[in-house]
């Protein structure tokens, strides 16, 4: 399969539809302040390591990265605090988003 901007966009996309709904869900929980929080966070690092596997799919070792990803995952593997974790989890996936854009620049439009 030749990569474009396209073919990547629909490889990531489910991703970050998912994340949208699952990080609303994570909001809500904290607002109501209900436990389970923990839960769907855990749901959210399952997404992100799932997103990453598609992007070595796509781009091999040359994969997008965040600044010290694999430090920020286990903190929110380990943390005790849900709100922090599903913070760094947000800037994660966000970053990651950034990273893909650039990339995508460098393939062609279809």
């Amino acid at each position: 399969m030749t990569l474009s901007r396209k073919s990547i966009d629909q490889a990531v996309s489910p991703f970050y539809e998912d994340w949208s709904a699952l990080s609303q869900k994570i909001e809500s929980c904290f607002v109501q302040e209900a436990s389970g929080c923990s839960t769907l966070i855990a749901e959210g690092w399952q997404l992100y390591e799932a997103l990453k596997t598609a992007l070595y799919g796509l781009f091999g070792n040359s994969a997008p990265c965040p600044l010290n990803e694999s430090e920020r995952l286990e903190f929110i593997r380990n943390s005790r605090s849900a709100h922090a974790a599903s913070s760094q989890l947000t800037q994660l996936f966000a970053e990651l988003k950034k990273k893909i854009a650039r990339i995508k620049i460098g393939y062609p439009a279809e």
